[in-house]
């Protein structure tokens, strides 16, 4: 006697389409947005308040001899980028208010994050926003950093299923879709970097294959 297997097959895949389906539902039904309800607010530092720090004191001088207008210096090289953020961070000493599309949990993205909880050690307040799409392996680590005193973190838009997060786009794709690709660095409101570079060895020159050519400035005066 002969057996068709096709239509078993079809029937036990079919089973588990269903069952998958119904996993997935069950899980999106158990899941929503953190309440917006008793959000803290905090806002940038005020001129006196930035003024009176040792990167105000310095910058100061050279602000007023061109009112009204800006600093710029193009950061070309991935070191001189990298390395200018660590010295930022090192020499802030109210605010470090950072954002970025992605961060790695690289080498370079790691020791970013430590000279953030290195600041927030010396009693810097720090707030880091960051797209949720770009975060990716590194939930525990800002968890642990986030519970610090002086440190909040924020995800732009984050997505509900934690792993992997691609699930989101095929069950809410028009929200998931909707992303925040600012970039900034900046320490007590007087010098900042921007431009197009992500946090990650591939954007600072340190690590070999795939290498980004993004460019960014570090700005000073009126433009922070």
């Amino acid at each position: 006697m002969t057996l068709n297997r096709k239509p078993i097959i079809r029937r036990t895949l079919a089973s588990w389409r269903t069952l998958m389906f119904c996993l997935l539902g069950g899980l999106l039904s158990g899941c929503a947005l953190p309440d917006l309800e008793g959000r803290s607010l905090s806002s940038a530092l005020t001129p006196a308040e930035s003024a009176d720090t040792a990167l105000g004191r310095a910058i100061a001088p050279r602000a007023q001899a061109h009112p009204g207008k800006a600093g710029i210096h193009a950061l070309a090289d991935p070191h001189d980028a990298f390395a200018a953020r660590v010295l930022l961070a090192r020499a802030a000493q109210k605010t470090l208010d950072v954002q970025y599309y992605i961060w790695r949990g690289d080498t370079t993205g790691t020791l970013l994050l430590d000279e953030l909880r290195a600041a927030a050690q010396r009693g810097v307040r720090v707030r880091l926003l960051l797209d949720d799409n770009g975060t990716g392996g590194l939930d525990a680590e800002l968890a642990a950093l986030d519970s610090h005193a002086n440190i909040e973190i924020r995800l732009f838009n984050p997505f509900l299923i934690r792993t992997p997060k691609s699930i989101g786009y095929v069950t809410d794709f028009m929200r998931a879709n909707r992303r925040m690709h600012n970039k900034s660095f900046t320490a007590d409101s007087q010098a900042t970097i921007i431009g197009g570079r992500n946090v990650g060895d591939e954007y600072f020159g340190a690590t070999e294959g795939v290498l980004f050519a993004d460019l960014d400035v570090l700005a000073v005066g009126s433009v922070v």
